[in-house]
């Protein structure tokens, strides 16, 4: 084993968190946790010098069924949390509300947001709940029209109006309706330059097109609601 000395308050917490034995370019794993690696440039960092020290986190994947709708089954106990990252959804100038719902194993529909875009507070968690294995998890949403609310869009049936992503899936390339923001500038932090989606492997994207327009219409955007979910 390589001793270190390190004169960083910051190296000695990075060692700490990640619990390893004082060497060069180890990693540690155990079936739960996160893997981690660590790196060093030396292996004696005198008094008044410097080391460069790097890391590198990984997290564990965990097993996440989709179904056809959308239906989303986690095959082990998890913690799920929702976010909203965005709301685009107008008729010309005019901001229209979203309302959005959650159901756990085909019950009664929940609301957890409604809004127009400026609502969206995308660091709020509006949904935070604890699933067994083989719970179902379905989300739902439904646009207000003017003057009377749209279809009712959800995972429990096959439909183009909403759409599951993990990570790796392509982002919709949709024009969005009325020069609204596209759907990437909500997923800007989470898409790479080839337009992939980079969550995490414990997250998942769900997208809505609220409105009733054919895939083929400029209306159709895919980018009304989008919503983040993370488990852990």
């Amino acid at each position: 084993m390589k001793t270190i000395v390190l004169n960083s308050t910051a190296c000695r917490l990075a060692l700490a968190i990640f619990v390893l034995p004082a060497t060069s370019g180890v990693s540690y794993s155990a079936p739960d946790v996160p893997r981690g690696t660590l790196a060093v440039d030396r292996d004696l960092v005198r008094v008044g010098t410097r080391s460069n020290l790097t890391w590198n986190i990984e997290y564990p994947s965990i097993n996440i069924e989709i179904e056809p709708t959308g239906t989303i089954i986690p095959k082990e106990p998890l913690k799920m949390r929702v976010r909203v990252l965005g709301v685009a959804f107008q008729s010309g100038n005019t901001l229209l509300p979203l309302d959005a719902y959650w159901a756990l194993n085909g019950g009664a529909w929940i609301s957890f947001f409604y809004g127009t875009g400026p609502t969206v507070n995308q660091s709020a968690i509006l949904i935070e709940k604890q699933l067994a294995a083989n719970d179902r998890v379905d989300f739902g949403a439904r646009g207000w029209g003017g003057t009377a609310w749209l279809p009712f869009n959800h995972t429990r049936n096959v439909t183009k109006y909403v759409t599951v992503l993990k990570k790796g899936s392509t982002a919709p390339s949709y024009a969005p309706a009325y020069n609204q923001a596209s759907a990437a500038s909500f997923l800007r932090p989470y898409i790479d330059s080839t337009g992939k989606i980079i969550i995490g492997e414990r997250d998942l994207i769900v997208l809505w097109e609220s409105s009733t327009a054919n895939p083929c219409t400029t209306y159709f955007d895919m980018q009304d609601l989008v919503v983040l979910l993370a488990f852990e």
